[in-house]
């Protein structure tokens, strides 16, 4: 995830620019709740100055976050999980009985009632990513398919230069990418859930927790039936902000069910299904619409394509045509 040094993340939602503690101290508290703080400057005389950028998507909580001098953080125990990811310099968090140095290739994940304290080095920027652990809870019960008693314990250092954490980067990446389309309005409801989904997703596979091991055995063979019910699921209720874990939970079976009963059945993920039903959906708005009075871009966001780039590539591949030439039809 290295930037930059010129580069913001989130540029277009300013959350505040202060050089005052205290106000910092609220506004933090108040972006990313139930995380009581204490901030104290570690220089004497140093400028104290906090640069913050917020984006909400689904559940999840993006923030662009950076101080201008060293910076010492104290808090009480967390309600949610945080992954933090430097884009350059370095904190190191202490936490109970262990110390994590994070750097542009080492993030820091903070589980549901760590405490601890954080030296955040001055021009240090991160991203910090807040997930409901009820996200968590409920997409990893849809990928074992039984309830989860305990909470999800990661380890708290995340290599971001190894091959696991790389889906997980991109997931992050699509988010940004997102932002910097959005121009300052709030995401689509579709594409936020559909990368809040992918963000935790990710996050359960790319980091190792103590239902790793479970999470990777091989999972039950399920029947061609299951996919023919989940398909028409999706074919009865495309517009709905599906993610493959609810998707799977709609046939009772665990998500790696599911995923291996479509690649073998369909050749495709279920996600993938998804999308082209929504593209035949889109087709058929565009074949009935009028130039002038309809648009593709609004066609095509409604029905949750937000990169026009993308949807314009996978309409043509699947259609052979461009869509505005279905719309002139």
């Amino acid at each position: 995830m290295n930037t930059d040094s010129t580069d913001e993340a989130l540029a277009a939602y300013p959350v505040a620019r202060t050089r005052d503690i205290g106000h910092a101290t609220e506004v933090l508290e108040r972006v990313l709740p139930r995380i009581p703080l204490q901030l104290r400057v570690t220089e004497a005389g140093a400028l104290f100055t906090m640069h913050m950028n917020a984006l909400d998507v689904g559940a999840v909580t993006a923030s662009y976050l950076r101080f201008g001098a060293d910076i010492h953080v104290v808090n009480s125990e967390t309600a949610s999980y945080h992954v933090n990811v430097p884009l350059r310099g370095s904190t190191i968090w202490r936490a109970r009985r262990y110390v994590v140095q994070s750097t542009p290739s080492v993030a820091a994940v903070l589980g549901p009632g760590t405490d601890g304290e954080l030296l955040w080095s001055g021009g240090c920027a991160q991203l910090c990513l807040m997930l409901p652990r009820s996200s968590l809870d409920r997409e990893l019960e849809r990928h074992l398919d039984r309830e989860i008693v305990e909470p999800v314990v990661f380890a708290p250092a995340m290599c971001l230069t190894s091959p696991t954490a790389r889906g997980w980067l991109d997931a992050l990446r699509l988010v940004l990418n997102e932002a910097d389309r959005g121009k300052g309005r709030s995401l689509h409801p579709l594409t936020s859930r559909t990368l809040e989904n992918l963000l935790v997703d990710s996050l359960l596979l790319a980091q190792p927790h103590n239902y790793t091991a479970e999470l990777n055995k091989p999972a039950r063979a399920t029947s061609p039936r299951v996919v023919r019910e989940a398909m028409e699921h999706l074919e009865a209720r495309p517009e709905h902000t599906w993610s493959v874990g609810e998707l799977a939970g709609s046939v009772h079976v665990s998500v790696r069910a599911l995923q291996d009963a479509f690649a073998r059945s369909a050749g495709m993920s279920p996600m993938r299904y998804l999308r082209q039903v929504r593209l035949a959906r889109v087709r058929a708005e565009l074949l009935a619409g009028v130039p002038g009075d309809t648009t593709v871009t609004e066609v095509a966001t409604r029905w949750g394509f937000a990169h026009h780039g993308h949807f314009a590539a996978a309409y043509r591949a699947k259609f052979g045509e461009p869509p505005a030439r279905t719309l002139r039809r």
